[in-house]
């Protein structure tokens, strides 16, 4: 389920939050080309991180193969990467006009 979450979160689709309009691609305005409404993601973080923990806990817990337990290692590393990168990627914005 967690590694399903990952993958969907990095193909998702954007939702215009005024008339539910859904995109396979943020649009270049940034806006909804319907209304002009803001846009929103489909897939949150904390769905893609819920079961994380858990899925440590039980592993420790129960003891796990070793298989599993590197399992949810890397899909951890994984979803550090993925959301940190969005992270400093959200730090330093740049507008279109900025290469003119």
């Amino acid at each position: 389920d967690i590694v399903g979450n990952l993958k969907v979160f990095a193909s998702q689709a954007f939702r215009c939050k005024r008339c539910n309009a859904r995109f396979r691609r943020i649009p270049l305005g940034g806006r909804c080309t319907r209304c002009g409404g803001e846009l929103t993601l489909t897939v949150y973080k904390g769905s893609v991180e819920k079961y994380l923990e858990i899925a440590r806990w039980l592993a420790e817990a129960y003891g796990l193969e070793e298989y599993y337990r590197q399992r949810i290692t890397l899909v951890k590393s994984e979803i550090e990467a993925v959301f940190s990168a969005g992270e400093r990627e959200g730090k330093k914005t740049t507008q279109l006009t900025d290469f003119l």
